[in-house]
C-alpha cells in the first residue's frame, strides 16, 4: 500500500514539469545596468569638467605677476633714476 503511494507520487513527479521563471532577475540586472549607466555618465561629466578646471588654472596666481611686474617697474626706475643722477 505505501510502496503504490510512492510510486503513484514518483509518477505524479516525473509529468510535472517546472518551468524557470528569469523575468524578476533580468528586471533586477536592467535596473543594475541602468544605474551602471548613469554612473559612468555622472562620472564622465565629473572627469570633463575637472580636465576643464585644470586647463584653466595658473600655476602663479595673478596677485604675485601683478606684485613681481610692480616690483621689476619699481628697480627698473630706481636703476634708471641712480644712472641719471
Amino acid at each position: 500500500q505505501e510502496v503504490n503511494r510512492l510510486e503513484r507520487i514518483e509518477q505524479g513527479l516525473k509529468s510535472t514539469s517546472i518551468q524557470a521563471d528569469s523575468t524578476q532577475i533580468e528586471k533586477m540586472v536592467e535596473t543594475h545596468l541602468r544605474k551602471l549607466e548613469l554612473d559612468q555618465i555622472s562620472q564622465q561629466e565629473n572627469r570633463k569638467e575637472l580636465l576643464r578646471k585644470i586647463k584653466h588654472t595658473r600655476t602663479i596666481p595673478n596677485w604675485l605677476v601683478i606684485l613681481a611686474l610692480l616690483l621689476f617697474i619699481s628697480q627698473a626706475f630706481c636703476i634708471v633714476f641712480l644712472l641719471l643722477r
